[in-house]
Protein backbone atom coordinates (compact mmCIF):
# COMPACT_ATOMS: atom_id res chain seq x y z
CA UNK A 1 0.00 0.00 0.00
CA UNK A 2 1.02 3.27 -0.78
CA UNK A 3 1.75 5.95 1.68
CA UNK A 4 -0.45 8.16 -1.28
CA UNK A 5 -3.27 6.15 -0.30
CA UNK A 6 -3.11 6.94 3.39
CA UNK A 7 -5.11 10.14 3.39
CA UNK A 8 -8.27 8.47 1.14
CA UNK A 9 -8.81 6.32 3.93
CA UNK A 10 -11.44 7.14 5.94
CA UNK A 11 -11.91 4.00 8.13
CA UNK A 12 -9.65 0.65 9.48
CA UNK A 13 -12.44 -0.99 6.62
CA UNK A 14 -10.52 0.21 3.69
CA UNK A 15 -6.88 -1.18 4.97
CA UNK A 16 -5.88 -4.65 3.96
CA UNK A 17 -6.45 -7.30 7.07
CA UNK A 18 -3.02 -7.46 7.92
CA UNK A 19 -0.15 -5.41 10.90
CA UNK A 20 0.75 -2.41 8.30
CA UNK A 21 4.38 -0.70 8.50
CA UNK A 22 4.83 2.34 7.42
CA UNK A 23 7.66 4.58 7.39
CA UNK A 24 7.32 8.27 8.90
CA UNK A 25 10.36 10.30 7.74
CA UNK A 26 13.75 10.08 7.95
CA UNK A 27 15.93 13.06 9.52
CA UNK A 28 19.94 13.41 9.68
CA UNK A 29 22.15 15.58 11.84
CA UNK A 30 25.34 15.31 11.84
CA UNK A 31 25.87 14.97 15.96
CA UNK A 32 23.35 11.91 16.16
CA UNK A 33 23.46 10.62 13.42
CA UNK A 34 20.55 9.50 10.87
CA UNK A 35 16.96 8.68 12.37
CA UNK A 36 14.20 6.76 10.73
CA UNK A 37 10.42 6.61 12.43
CA UNK A 38 7.01 5.29 11.68
CA UNK A 39 3.89 3.41 12.37
CA UNK A 40 2.46 -0.22 12.92
CA UNK A 41 -1.29 -0.20 12.47
CA UNK A 42 -2.95 -3.67 13.58
CA UNK A 43 -5.89 -4.57 10.91
CA UNK A 44 -6.01 -8.47 11.19
CA UNK A 45 -8.94 -8.54 13.35
CA UNK A 46 -7.33 -9.84 16.81
CA UNK A 47 -4.71 -8.19 19.54
CA UNK A 48 -1.31 -8.82 18.93
CA UNK A 49 1.58 -8.31 21.00
CA UNK A 50 5.48 -8.83 20.82
CA UNK A 51 5.58 -6.26 18.08
CA UNK A 52 9.25 -5.57 16.32
CA UNK A 53 9.93 -3.40 13.52
CA UNK A 54 12.84 -4.49 11.42
CA UNK A 55 14.63 -2.34 8.89
CA UNK A 56 17.00 -2.97 5.88
CA UNK A 57 18.54 0.05 4.78
CA UNK A 58 20.54 0.03 1.05
CA UNK A 59 23.61 1.99 -0.72
CA UNK A 60 22.88 3.80 -3.95
CA UNK A 61 23.64 0.28 -5.27
CA UNK A 62 20.66 -1.61 -3.42
CA UNK A 63 23.23 -3.16 -1.52
CA UNK A 64 22.24 -3.86 1.99
CA UNK A 65 24.16 -1.76 4.73
CA UNK A 66 22.66 -3.04 7.81
CA UNK A 67 19.88 -4.42 9.15
CA UNK A 68 17.87 -4.26 12.49
CA UNK A 69 15.24 -4.08 14.88
CA UNK A 70 13.34 -2.64 17.70
CA UNK A 71 10.13 -3.17 19.60
CA UNK A 72 7.18 -1.09 18.41
CA UNK A 73 5.96 1.40 21.49
CA UNK A 74 3.42 -0.59 22.88
CA UNK A 75 4.65 -3.43 22.25
CA UNK A 76 0.88 -5.31 22.43
CA UNK A 77 -1.74 -3.32 20.62
CA UNK A 78 -5.81 -4.47 19.66
CA UNK A 79 -7.65 -4.86 16.82
CA UNK A 80 -7.05 -1.27 15.13
CA UNK A 81 -4.13 0.40 17.26
CA UNK A 82 -1.91 2.48 16.58
CA UNK A 83 2.08 1.83 17.53
CA UNK A 84 4.92 3.94 16.69
CA UNK A 85 8.81 3.05 16.35
CA UNK A 86 12.09 4.71 16.20
CA UNK A 87 15.33 3.93 14.63
CA UNK A 88 18.72 5.88 15.43
CA UNK A 89 21.89 4.93 13.55
CA UNK A 90 24.88 7.11 15.04
CA UNK A 91 27.10 5.19 12.55
CA UNK A 92 25.40 6.12 9.43
CA UNK A 93 26.94 9.46 8.29
CA UNK A 94 24.44 10.74 5.57
CA UNK A 95 20.51 10.10 5.08
CA UNK A 96 18.70 7.20 4.56
CA UNK A 97 17.04 6.43 1.13
CA UNK A 98 16.63 3.33 0.58
CA UNK A 99 15.10 0.62 3.06
CA UNK A 100 12.64 -2.07 3.73
CA UNK A 101 10.38 -2.16 7.11
CA UNK A 102 8.81 -5.63 7.89
CA UNK A 103 7.41 -6.74 11.76
CA UNK A 104 7.11 -10.03 13.65
CA UNK A 105 4.51 -10.03 16.10
CA UNK A 106 2.53 -13.04 17.69
CA UNK A 107 -1.19 -13.36 18.17
CA UNK A 108 -2.22 -12.11 22.37
CA UNK A 109 -4.23 -14.86 23.07
CA UNK A 110 -4.86 -13.55 26.79
CA UNK A 111 -8.00 -12.18 26.74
Amino acid sequence: MDVDAFPEIQNFQHLPRSVIVKGGGTSFDAANGAELSGIVINNIGQAIRNIRVHVVIFDERKIPLLNTSVPAEPEMMPQGGVASFRFQFKELFHEIKDYHLFTNWSFDESA
